[in-house]
């Protein structure tokens, strides 16, 4: 899989699912906004985003380590960086559009949708953007680890008599 497209992915997918959900919302009659739903999805995103970053803190705490320096030596330490960056900032924008949420009216209308209905399916979007962007950080990390693993003799496994 190239690099480009990886990085895509997850954008991709997000894209897949808003239009799934707005088949949905324009299909379903659904009732109106619940606030614990904003509240929950806040949590969620700052959650993410402090996760994220404390990942970031930890990895350029590494200085010495054996795998930061095999990160810097292949060229994934650009990437692995980037895309901890990424899901800070994802995370920071579903928590700023569920606070959005709490202020939203249940009767304005937007085309055929209400406000609360496009505000969902932005969410919706967001939240699965959040995933996939979580899930390319935990591949970009295990083929580092693969490749840093391939990469030690033989006879330094840990714990061998």
């Amino acid at each position: 899989m190239s690099a480009k497209f990886e990085r895509r992915i997850p954008g991709l997918i997000a894209l897949l699912v808003v239009g799934a959900s707005l088949v949905v919302v324009w299909r379903c009659d659904i009732d109106a906004l619940p606030k614990p739903l904003a509240a929950g999805t806040m949590t969620f995103g700052i959650v993410v985003a402090g996760f994220a970053a404390t990942q970031r803190n930890m990895l350029l705490g590494m200085v010495g380590s054996k795998v930061l320096r095999f990160a810097v030596r292949t060229g994934f330490h650009h990437d692995v960086l980037a895309y901890l960056m990424h899901c800070v900032y994802a995370g920071l924008a579903v928590a700023v559009a569920s606070v959005i949420g709490f202020f939203l009216d249940d009767e304005t209308a937007f085309g055929p949708f209400s406000l609360w209905e496009v505000w969902l399916v932005i969410l919706v979007g967001l939240i699965v953007w959040v995933l996939g962007l979580m899930f390319r950080n935990e591949l970009m990390m295990r083929r580092i680890v693969e490749r840093f693993v391939e990469e030690q003799p033989n006879n330094t496994q840990p714990n061998s008599k």
